[in-house]
């Protein structure tokens, strides 16, 4: 879950950095965009035809952020105003006008929110005032729909890579969790030898004067588990090398001789404890399996009756057929 937040919120701030890029160059551009039309609506508002009156002129739409100012040119006296849409007053407008027509530039900034643009024909001269922050309603709408696809986006990148970001984790979380599961039942099965082992080197102990031909039996138990841990380890090792775990070879077992094997293993666990024991085992009985974990699973079946046995218990095992199978 740690990895799945950490490639998650990695995705995320990126896709957001560059969706963040993406739409500051689509602000820039859609606001050049609205600037080129601004100035080409003030070009629009310097060809009107003066003869026309205030109200039409105010009747167009796209003059309702434009004031047209008509200036006397040898005079310099204003004649008329034309709009009055934009939020300026006339006698704002009168003292933009002056400094104005005194300058050579044909456009230029009143302030930070008026703009305009003068033309001259003959000895009429126009002067087109577009206020800023009368048209500011279109970039707010402008920059709120900017925000909100940028909000948008990231909500549902997210959800799509928090999606993407399952399905890839899915064989890992697998690999995991069947390692896991291995490393535990190993360690489990390493503990049932090590008490074999325990408990013969036990026995052996407690007959010192015996002869060493006459507790073979318990020798012989101790390297039989010794082998079957040295196999385990074996498991652990392929496992660390491999990715796909571990590869079960079939093949025809002889399940009498797999159980009879670990039951004489058992001998010296159930006598420490002072479990009664019994078995019957069908001798010769086939079947198709991998014998070292039909060994494992007879070896956890008698360990959970070892340790869940209370004071002597009454612990049975019998192998027989029943039928074209076998049952333990």
């Amino acid at each position: 879950r740690r990895l799945r937040k950490r490639i998650v919120a990695i995705n995320v701030i990126t896709a957001s950095l560059i969706l963040f890029c993406a739409l500051i160059v689509t602000f820039v551009v859609g606001y050049g965009r609205i600037d080129i039309e601004r100035e080409a609506r003030m070009n629009l508002a310097l060809n009107f035809d003066t003869q026309q009156d205030e109200i039409r002129f105010e009747e167009e739409k796209i003059f309702d952020d434009v004031v047209l100012a008509v200036y006397d040119a040898r005079t310099h006296q204003v004649e008329w105003f034309f709009g009055g849409n934009a939020n300026l007053t006339r006698e704002e407008l009168s003292r933009y006008v002056r400094p104005i027509v005194g300058d050579v530039r044909r456009e230029g900034w009143v302030n930070i929110s008026v703009r305009y643009v003068k033309a001259v024909e003959g000895s009429k001269g126009k002067i087109a005032f577009n206020n800023l922050g009368a048209s500011s309603g279109n970039l707010v709408v402008f920059a709120v729909s900017v925000l909100g696809a940028l909000t948008l986006g990231i909500i549902v990148y997210f959800l799509f890579s928090l999606f993407l970001a399952r399905i890839a984790l899915r064989p890992v979380e697998d690999s995991w969790k069947k390692q896991k599961q291995f490393v535990a039942d190993a360690s489990h099965e390493l503990k049932t030898p090590l008490s074999v082992i325990l408990a013969n080197t036990d026995i052996l102990a407690s007959h010192k004067e015996e002869t060493v031909e006459s507790q073979m039996k318990w020798v012989e138990n101790t390297r039989a588990e010794a082998v079957r841990m040295a196999e385990l380890v074996n498991q652990l090792l392929f496992l660390a090398k491999n990715d796909d775990g571990l590869k079960v070879q079939m093949q025809d077992v002889n399940f009498s001789n797999c159980v009879e094997g670990i039951v004489l293993g058992y001998d010296a666990v159930f006598y420490e404890k002072q479990h009664k024991f019994s078995y019957e085992v069908t001798p010769d009985m086939w079947v198709v399996g991998n014998e070292g974990q039909l060994k494992q699973l007879v070896t956890i079946l008698l360990d959970n009756a070892n340790k869940y046995s209370k004071g002597e218990g009454n612990i049975t095992l019998r192998l027989q057929n029943n039928g074209k199978h076998s049952e333990f």
